[in-house]
């Protein structure tokens, strides 16, 4: 099973059209390592996807800017337990 951090580094890769396959064991290590995806971690799948939708431009997505959109889009639901979604890619 995956992570929340995994999750959140699958959904940034998709969100900014980078292959997930293209970054080494040390870069996954250190995106998931910043304190933002520890936070982004905790945030709701679907508040995610929404946030980073909303965030996204032109392939990217600065983790402060997902934030701030996933403490504006659903401000309600931000603090709900995260479901484990499994993703493939």
């Amino acid at each position: 099973m995956m992570t929340a951090e995994e999750t959140v580094f699958i959904l940034w890769c998709r969100l900014t059209g980078n292959d997930q396959q293209e970054f080494g064991e040390d870069e996954r290590d250190s995106f998931t390592a910043r304190p933002q995806v520890a936070e982004l971690a905790r945030t709701p799948y679907a508040v995610l996807l929404d946030a980073g939708i909303t965030a996204a431009r032109r392939g990217s997505l600065p983790l402060e800017r997902w934030l701030t959109a996933v403490r504006t889009v659903r401000p309600e639901q931000r603090t709900s337990r995260r479901q484990p979604v499994g993703l493939t890619g």
